[in-house]
């Protein structure tokens, strides 16, 4: 059989099992991470071609087209990501009549209020928690001027906030798309955190504050989290397509993960298996405070230690 046609033949099987498992479970590709490979299809072709023995040429071959589908496949999904939100497409920008604004987004604090519920909407873009603030929320975008709705509510004691993002905007030209956005707490209230992200870098480090539930729904995402132990029971879910996804939590609470893949590669320190999907901390019927972690992934890399 002709080389041409194993790579041909394979590269049209993956992409079609590619796009049947994202009928049923859809997947996004972090595509930065692999984009940079794409090389890596010319180096096998260019080993291809100096075999000499037909079986090693089709393994080869092969090898070229499952990395070609993969690239494909994650160029096409980081695309899409962006086509599913509202986006603006801006032509002619330079870095000389260009310039990012920082725009500033708070909410006072009151006495009265022990609980806050955040609902980040934020399209592609890279998204931070780590410091803490007096008010009951500060974020800092820098980007696109007055890019996000910002809005509140209170009820009882519960403080409800809201942050949309507007648009999804492409520069032409020298300029770069950019959109940066750093959250601050108030470490005295309770959380409840809820991320709608696509193409995104999210890190939070929760470490500081009183969580009690967090849900990560994400596209094409790099996702860290470091979770704390101030909370009595702490609640995470991730909903997220092929995605890179680390968690830390900490060794003196007790900690139960559920991971629902189609094919990951998943790494799991210091925790028992139970079955098949379910892993526990050493004692953790008995542990005071408790971390249910629950991940529902397509193709994806999870990584899960404690500290």
């Amino acid at each position: 059989m002709k080389t041409s046609s194993i790579f041909w033949g394979t590269l049209f099987i993956v992409l079609g099992i590619l796009v049947l498992i994202n009928n049923f479970s859809p997947i996004n590709f972090y595509w930065g991470d692999i984009w940079q490979f794409w090389p890596v299809v010319l180096v096998l072709l260019g080993i291809s071609i100096l075999i000499k023995y037909q079986t090693g040429k089709i393994v080869v071959v092969a090898a070229a087209a499952i990395v070609l589908a993969l690239t494909i496949f994650a160029t096409f999904k980081f695309t899409i990501s962006f086509v599913e939100n509202d986006f603006e497409i801006l032509f002619g920008l330079t870095n000389d009549n260009y310039e990012y604004s920082i725009t500033e987004y708070h909410e006072a604090f009151d006495s009265s209020i022990t609980k806050a519920i955040f609902n980040l909407d934020g399209g592609a873009g890279s998204f931070n928690i780590s410091s803490t603030t007096d008010e009951i929320i500060y974020v800092k975008t820098i980007g696109v001027e007055n890019n996000f709705d910002f809005i509140t509510s209170k009820y009882d004691s519960v403080c409800k906030i809201k942050l949309n993002m507007k648009k999804t905007r492409f520069h032409f030209g020298k300029g770069k798309y950019k959109n940066k956005v750093d959250i601050s707490l108030n470490e005295k209230l309770y959380w409840d955190l809820n991320f709608d992200i696509g193409a995104a870098a999210i890190k939070l480090d929760l470490s500081k504050y009183k969580i009690e539930y967090v849900d990560v729904n994400m596209g094409a995402a790099l996702l860290e989290v470091k979770l704390g132990a101030l909370a009595e029971r702490t609640k995470f879910y991730v909903d997220a397509g092929a995605s890179k996804i680390d968690i830390s939590v900490p060794k003196e609470i007790g900690c139960q993960i559920k991971i629902d893949d189609v094919l990951s590669a998943n790494d799991i320190k210091g925790f028992k298996y139970i079955k098949s999907g379910l892993y526990r901390t050493e004692g953790f019927d008995e542990a005071e405070k408790k971390i249910f972690i629950d991940i529902n992934t397509g193709v994806s890399s999870v990584k899960i230690v404690r500290y």
